[in-house]
């Protein structure tokens, strides 16, 4: 396959990995591709198998996986391209809960409860370029597309597609040792999902739980009113979501790097007029490197940090009759949910001459959530987590061996439920809320868990000319004291074959 194939495919846009030291790498600016040197490509196709207990309830009890990918990198004289594909299959055993291809996502979400078989369809197309026009400055952009489709063959039945678009226009400054980059982020996401039920259910009904944020919200009948699978006119749950921003980068010879950047979100659930929700939000991120030359090695320092928050909005909404024609009304929104997340971490790396390498990293997460579903009632929840890594590589003849292990442990949490019974608020009961299924994912994310990975690759060649790889790994974690989860253990097997040209 040759390398334009490639480019004219495109694909998840991703430069392949190489050292370190090319800081530029480490960020979201193509023109800084510019500053290094060497046509590569590679293509994969493996698969993986995952199994085990220590699961959330909306993960598959054993998981089969299959895919492959290509991705190629490609300087010319006043050019640069960069592009790659990719496609995956899943197919998990015994699923049941989220109908959303990526739980968690969206501030809400949709509960099945019948187990059973899914099917998760992943394509990517992507690719960037950037101009070499003679003068310091060199322009360039990076479009990406994904879609994801996922359904389920077992009442409740369900077929969920997304579609994820990224565009992302940039200016890259090549000084003598400062050099500078800025790009926009244009990003728009949509998912939906449309429900239904074969035959006639005599003695069961399917019922369907739309989250509203911690697990609290309406339990139901799949088609009732609450849940918005199939309300009258509107046969699917419908999310769309936009972001705008803009990213900046700087740094000094190989030495060091930095990159900040801000993006601005809003989200809706619902059409035609039906909007039930809207979920504005704001993101903030940097990192920085700094390179340190050794005699026999490099040694880099890193730093990382993000925030986030978002927030969600119920829409008060009727329907309205004129004429004989029914049309939605908006009149207010409630503010019913808020999420804020802070992550900062360290790192350090070495990478010899001699080909081997070492890596550790910690962070620290801190995630607060408030509720405000129904007044007078609030409730908050706060957790801070630590995560520890060490990870390592070498090669060993023709044999490439990589390894680490990590940890998690959460140091601080904070429930808290604020709540009256006071006639006079004229309410008299509680919000309702799935606490088996927010109990078990609380277990899942807070509990102390150990993790171990280990790969090896063989890399050969063909006629002295073709160079392939063949590459087996498995990863295992392990939770301490497991009370509501299926098991305490979980492993991920996987094979791949690949050819670099």
């Amino acid at each position: 396959m040759s390398r334009m194939v490639l480019l004219l495919a495109g694909a998840v846009l991703c430069a392949l990995p190489l050292s370190a030291q090319e800081v530029w790498r480490e960020g979201h600016n193509i023109g800084g591709l510019t500053l290094y040197e060497g046509n590569r490509a590679e293509a994969s196709l493996g698969g993986s198998f995952t199994s085990g207990g220590f699961r959330l309830p909306s993960e598959a009890a054993s998981l089969w996986q299959t895919g492959a990918q290509a991705r190629t990198e490609s300087h010319y004289k006043d050019l640069l391209f960069v592009g790659a594909f990719s496609f995956d299959v899943r197919h998990g055993k015994d699923m049941m809960g989220s109908m959303f291809t990526l739980p968690g996502y969206y501030p809400i979400d949709v509960l099945e409860f019948t187990p059973g078989p899914k099917t998760r369809q992943t394509y990517g197309l992507g690719g960037g370029m950037a101009l070499k026009t003679g003068s310091r400055w060199i322009p360039g952009f990076t479009l990406q597309f994904q879609g994801i489709n996922y359904s389920k063959r077992k009442d409740l039945r369900h077929t969920t597609y997304r579609q994820e678009l990224q565009f992302s226009p940039s200016i890259f400054y090549n000084g003598d040792r400062w050099k500078a980059g800025a790009a926009l982020i244009l990003d728009k996401n949509s998912e939906f999902i449309q429900a239904e039920q074969i035959g006639t259910a005599t003695a069961e009904t399917y019922l369907a739980f739309l989250d509203k944020g911690k697990r609290y919200g309406i339990l139901e009948a799949w088609d009732g009113g609450g849940i918005h699978l199939a309300d009258p006119g509107v046969d699917r749950l419908a999310v769309n979501q936009l972001f705008w921003g803009l990213m900046a980068q700087v740094s000094l010879e190989e030495r060091l790097f930095g990159e900040v950047e801000y993006s601005h979100s809003a989200g809706h659930v619902g059409e035609k007029g039906y909007t039930w929700y809207r979920f504005p939000g704001e993101d903030m991120k940097g990192k920085a490197l700094w390179n340190i030359s050794g005699k026999k090695g490099v040694h880099t320092l890193g730093a990382d940090v993000s925030w986030s928050i978002i927030h969600n909005f119920e829409s008060v909404i009727d329907r309205v009759t004129t004429g004989g024609v029914t049309v939605p009304a908006e009149y207010a929104g409630n503010h019913i949910y808020e999420k804020r997340t802070l992550t900062a971490g360290t790192s350090y790396g070495y990478e010899s001459g001699a080909g081997w390498g070492l890596s550790a990293l910690a962070s620290v997460n801190l995630e607060r959530d408030l509720g405000t579903y129904m007044f007078p009632y609030l409730n908050y929840d706060a957790s801070t987590v630590v995560n520890l890594a060490l990870a390592g590589h070498g090669n060993l003849g023709p044999f490439t061996l990589e390894g680490g292990v990590s940890f998690r442990q959460e140091v601080d949490e904070d429930h808290d439920i604020i709540d009256s019974d006071e006639e006079e608020d004229g309410v008299l009961t509680f919000p309702s809320r799935l606490d088996y299924w927010w109990d078990a994912e609380e277990e899942y994310s807070d509990i102390s868990l150990l993790g171990v990975y280990l790969n090896l690759r063989y890399n050969f060649m063909i006629n002295r000319k073709f160079a392939f790889f063949v590459e087996a790994g498995c990863s295992l974690s392990h939770a301490f004291g497991v009370i509501l989860l299926p098991g305490s253990n979980r492993q991920s097997t996987h094979l791949t074959f690949g050819y670099n040209f």
